[in-house]
């Protein structure tokens, strides 16, 4: 009586089109914006419900009302604050008198997350990108696209996805 040896060594790691991916997806992300590379590289038969993108938001898994992302009084009249975007990511959030404003914080250069806003203007670290922390827009480059509007709406004393 013979064994049969299995086809696929069992001391080699696969390659296959998963882990090609993975790889591709890790640079990406890595070189490029977070926050919109993070949703289109994430697995569509994944089970985690409740998703959010950083365009817009949706009930948290288990239903509910939307997500806060902070307190109105902890972002500073005038200024803005970086937060966690549920969805992956972060968010800028700009504020001024009682209106919040709220930006995808990746530059758009190349995905540096941008220092919180002071005196209206939001600055990449990395290359020293400027943006209009009231419309997203660039005030200096490199970076040549405004930054990508994150829908949000002030709900009590919380900021919250819209």
């Amino acid at each position: 009586m013979t064994a049969v040896e299995p086809t696929t060594p069992t001391n080699t790691p696969t390659t296959g089109t998963r882990s090609r991916r993975d790889l591709l997806c890790g640079l990406m992300v890595a070189l490029v914006a977070p926050g919109a590379l993070v949703a289109a590289c994430s697995d569509s038969g994944s089970s985690s419900g409740g998703t959010t993108t950083s365009g817009g938001g949706s009930t948290p898994a288990g239903g509910g009302s939307a997500q806060g992302l902070a307190a109105l009084a902890d972002v500073p009249d005038g200024g803005g604050l970086i937060v966690d975007n549920p969805g992956g990511g972060k968010i800028l959030l700009a504020r001024t008198g009682e209106e919040v404003k709220a930006y995808n914080a990746a530059c758009t250069h190349m995905g540096t997350i941008v220092n919180a806003p002071s005196d209206g203007v939001a600055v990449c670290p990395n290359h020293g990108s400027e943006f209009d922390a009231a419309s997203g827009a660039v005030k200096k480059g490199p970076a040549t696209q405004p930054l990508p509007t994150v829908e949000v709406k002030v709900d009590g004393d919380q900021i919250v996805l819209a």
